[in-house]
């Protein structure tokens, strides 16, 4: 009897280490294919690589870096920001091991100190200093610099925009508001000013604002009228109207959003998961189900554990 519970007890563990081995291969092979696409240029790509390792591993701090530098590369700086923030929490030394020799190191700010030293008047070095911060995770000293930057030179419209994410990174939404505010005062034609004023508006709950702001960065793109060339921001921007939609219980014009997103955007799981969610508000279960199997196949751990709970409790009859 105990020399079989011992063999019983060794096929589990033996089974438990293939299955951990497995889902490192896995981790292991998402993250490498990501720096794979990196190095091709492909950040597109990359990005959903790495959204697949962290959702292997919520804790990869090494993914959210590096996922947070393809957004920036995209021009896409609120997630950048968001990545940083939670890759830093979860290794404050991450920089080593994920940005290699990309990152910022300690002697180019003071560079830009010792530039801003020699030269108070220059706008560039201020401005130059805060991106760095930024990127350090130091979003408060940041703002500060964008703010001396903005004082040289009121009309420096990368200073505007990097302060409106610093103030979002550290929770100041009101002061970011302003920030957009102050963009679009100056030109009403920035379609990243009037984007992240709604993701500040839809976080607030204010959704029907947030609609506004989205379809108006819709409409600015230059690019909107060829979805062949359409930037992967558009999938964001339908993304982030379809859930602000939602919210609004406006569900076809959310599965429309959401749909839009999905075919610029094909890998993203949020975008099913949530357009599952529309499909479920109006009956189309069907519809819904597809969505969140495929969210789940995706990566998506509320959209698994959405499929597990109905298995586990099967409907009604």
């Amino acid at each position: 009897m105990r020399k079989w519970f011992f063999s019983f007890l060794l096929l589990l563990l033996v089974g438990a280490a293939a299955a951990h081995a497995a889902d490192s291969c896995m981790l292991a092979t998402y993250y490498s294919r990501g720096l794979a696409l990196d190095k091709i240029g492909k950040h597109d790509r990359a990005i959903e690589e790495y959204s697949l390792a962290i959702a292997a591993d919520p804790g990869n701090a090494t993914a959210y870096y590096r996922r947070g530098l393809d957004y920036g590369r995209k021009g896409h700086f609120d997630r950048e920001t968001e990545d940083y923030s939670k890759a830093r929490a979860l290794d404050p030394n991450v920089e080593r091991s994920a940005r290699g020799a990309e990152r910022w190191s300690d002697e180019e700010i003071e560079a830009f100190t010792k530039a801003i030293t020699a030269e108070p008047g220059n706008a560039w070095a201020y401005y130059s200093r805060g991106i760095a911060l930024r990127l350090k995770g130091r979003p408060d000293e940041a703002a500060e610099d964008f703010r001396k930057a903005l004082t040289l030179d009121p009309g420096h419209i990368s200073a505007i925009y990097h302060l409106g994410t610093a103030l979002r990174a550290l929770g100041r939404l009101d002061e970011a508001l302003a920030v957009y505010d102050r963009a679009l005062s100056l030109d009403a034609a920035l379609p990243w000013a009037a984007y992240n004023r709604g993701l500040i508006l839809s976080r607030q709950g204010r959704y029907a604002a947030a609609i506004e702001d989205f379809g108006r960065t819709l409409e600015l793109d230059p690019n909107y009228a060829t979805p062949a060339e359409q930037s992967p921001n558009y999938a964001w921007a339908y993304y982030d109207r379809g859930f602000a939609y939602l919210k609004q219980k406006h569900y076809t014009l959310a599965i429309a959003d959401f749909t839009k997103a999905a075919a610029i955007a094909p890998e993203f799981p949020p975008v099913y998961y949530w357009r599952a969610m529309a499909y479920s508000a109006i009956g189309k279960k069907a519809k819904a189900r597809e969505d969140m199997r495929r969210a789940a196949r995706l990566g998506s751990p509320a959209a698994g554990k959405w499929m597990a709970d109905r298995v586990a409790t099967p409907r009604s009859r």
